[in-house]
């Protein structure tokens, strides 16, 4: 999940290219889009933001949860095919998240799902259809707030100045600044997002006659 330079052959990660003059422009302004689509929009371009993140001072981290404070890391990516071609996905590091509940996410045996695809295309004239909601994970809201930090030269100047974020700023014994998140709503790398989105998808099924097979 890094972008190809066309010129070198190399893989550039995200801050390779925030320190590149040659893909700098482009690369701001997808993270800014992805962060936009967590927060509450950025200039207009986001038309169904998430409200996923808010941008908190460092001493609204509650004191019992100061040990859980995650990172983040940026997955950035080029599809063509897709509206938006340069795709830049802002994840949480989950191994740092200490959820207290269960995680696991109940999910069809490898034989099912085999057994399904076989016989639509052994079947004459059988038809097949997939859906895929949109922003799902980003939109399923958590049990409990999580809480993440992140370099602040690693955000984009326009997201910085949208939300005004320089006060929010906490720099360490080195310099080095961060600004501080409070996760509400899911988000790509919580261990417990899948469960959680299961659970609100199965409750929102059930009331129109889905339910699932306990052996499979």
């Amino acid at each position: 999940m890094a972008v190809m330079d066309a010129d070198t052959g190399k893989l550039l990660n995200y801050r390779q290219l925030m320190r590149s003059t040659k893909y700098r422009e482009a690369w701001s302004h997808s993270s800014a889009n992805e962060f936009g689509r967590l927060a509450n929009g950025i200039g207009g371009r986001i038309k169904n933001p998430t409200n996923t993140i808010e941008f908190i001072f460092q001493h609204e981290v509650p004191t019992e949860r100061m040990k859980d404070v995650t990172y983040g890391q940026f997955v950035c990516t080029v599809r063509p095919e897709k509206a938006e071609p340069n795709r830049t996905r802002f994840t949480v590091g989950g191994d740092r998240i200490n959820y207290p509940g269960a995680v696991a996410t109940p999910t069809a045996e490898m034989l099912v799902a085999k057994m399904l695809f076989n016989s639509v295309i052994s079947m004459k004239d059988a038809r097949f259809m997939t859906m895929d909601i949109s922003n799902f994970y980003l939109m399923t809201p958590l049990d409990r707030y999580e809480y993440m930090r992140m370099r602040i030269d690693l955000i984009p100047p326009e997201f910085i100045e949208l939300y005004n974020l320089a006060p929010k700023v906490k720099y360490d014994t080195k310099g080095i600044g961060y600004v501080y998140m409070e996760i509400r709503r899911g988000m790509y790398g919580l261990p417990q997002s899948g469960m959680l989105s299961n659970k609100l998808l199965n409750e929102w099924l059930t009331k129109y006659g889905y339910y699932e097979l306990p052996h499979t």
